[in-house]
């Protein structure tokens, strides 16, 4: 097996755990629908797709929540932090990112939304430790789409045999394997340092 020399990481639930519960009693203080309402309307609407492919802006966004949500006495600038202020630092894994980025180039992929990318790179130090940072509403990709995947590796023009890709759906490990990326589902930051067995020094 060839070395490793690119080491791509997950965002959501492998660096930064977050709690999107939060998002849905704030709206409910705020919407005469119920929370599982608003929680089946995250998961349901095409509108989470389009604003992770970077084809909604954050303004245009909120006014189709505040339309389908029926929200009231709620305006952009007060939905920002109520949006934001989910996310907590997984320091576990983020010692392991520490550690690696001494002998390997780190790269991150992640489906994300501008909004949520901002307040983490804004929020989070180790967010400068990736040379390659790859937001799925950036680029109009998202995973397990091949491209996103293609298009880090030519960034980082390293050939998928000499990569590692982190992450904590299969559906996206079994994407970058099918292009011969090394994958690495993840369970916990334990699990991870077994995996990575003689990668980590």
């Amino acid at each position: 097996m060839n070395r490793p020399e690119l080491i791509i990481f997950d965002l959501g639930r492998v660096l930064v755990d977050f709690d999107f519960t939060k998002v849905i009693r704030s709206l409910k203080r705020h919407s005469p629908l119920t929370a599982g309402t608003i929680r089946t309307y995250f998961k349901t609407t095409p509108l989470w797709d389009r604003f992770e492919r970077g084809a909604v802006d954050p303004d245009d966004f909120f006014l189709a929540l505040k339309k389908d949500l029926k929200l009231r006495d709620l305006e952009f600038k007060a939905f920002v932090p109520l949006w934001n202020d989910i996310f907590e630092e997984m320091e576990d894994t983020v010692a392991i990112a520490r550690r690696l980025m001494k002998s390997y180039r780190l790269a991150m992929i992640s489906n994300v939304n501008p909004m949520h990318w901002a307040h983490v790179r804004k929020t989070h130090a180790f967010m400068g430790w990736f040379e390659h940072a790859i937001a799925s509403y950036a680029v109009g990709h998202r995973k397990p789409e091949l491209e996103i995947y293609r298009l880090t590796l030519r960034r980082a023009k390293v050939p998928p045999s000499r990569a590692i890709f982190i992450d904590d759906v299969k559906a996206h490990i079994d994407a970058a394997q099918s292009l011969g990326i090394r994958g690495h589902q993840f369970i916990n930051a334990k699990k991870l340092r077994k995996d990575l067995d003689g990668v980590l020094e």
